[in-house]
C-alpha cells in the first residue's frame, strides 16, 4: 500500500509540473514584429501572449536608439482580448527602437523582455 501511495503522489507531482511550468504568460508573436524592419512608424506596439494578462500590472514602452522614451501614454490590455498588451505609439521617425515589457498573468506570474524593430529610411 505504501509503495502505491507513493507512487500516486509521484504521478500528481509529474501531472502538475507542467501547470507549474506554463503558468507565466510569454509573448507569442508581436507587431511590429520581432526584429523586423517596417517602412513607417507603427501607430502601436501589441504583443499578443499565450495566457491572460492581469490588466492593472503591465508595462510596455518603447525607446529610441538614444535610449529616450518614446511612448506617451500607458499600455492597456485589450478588454475583448486579455492576452493582448498595446500601448500607442506617436509618429516616429527612421531607426531603431527597443521595446520593453513586464507583465503579470492572471495568475499572479510576472515576466518580463525586450526586442528591437526598425523604421526603414526607404
Amino acid at each position: 500500500m505504501k509503495k502505491s501511495l507513493l507512487q500516486g503522489l509521484i504521478l500528481t507531482a509529474a501531472l502538475l509540473l507542467p501547470v507549474a511550468a506554463f503558468a507565466h504568460a510569454f509573448p507569442q508573436h508581436s507587431q511590429p514584429p520581432v526584429g523586423s524592419t517596417v517602412k513607417q512608424s507603427p501607430p502601436a506596439i501589441k504583443i499578443w501572449f499565450n495566457s491572460d494578462l492581469e490588466p492593472l500590472f503591465n508595462k510596455l514602452v518603447v525607446k529610441n536608439a538614444a535610449g529616450k522614451v518614446v511612448t506617451q501614454q500607458p499600455a492597456k490590455v485589450d478588454p475583448n482580448n486579455r492576452m493582448l498588451l498595446e500601448v500607442a505609439l506617436p509618429p516616429l521617425p527612421p531607426g531603431q527602437y527597443h521595446v520593453y515589457w513586464r507583465v503579470t498573468a492572471k495568475d499572479g506570474h510576472r515576466t518580463e523582455g525586450d526586442y528591437t524593430f526598425t523604421i526603414s529610411r526607404h
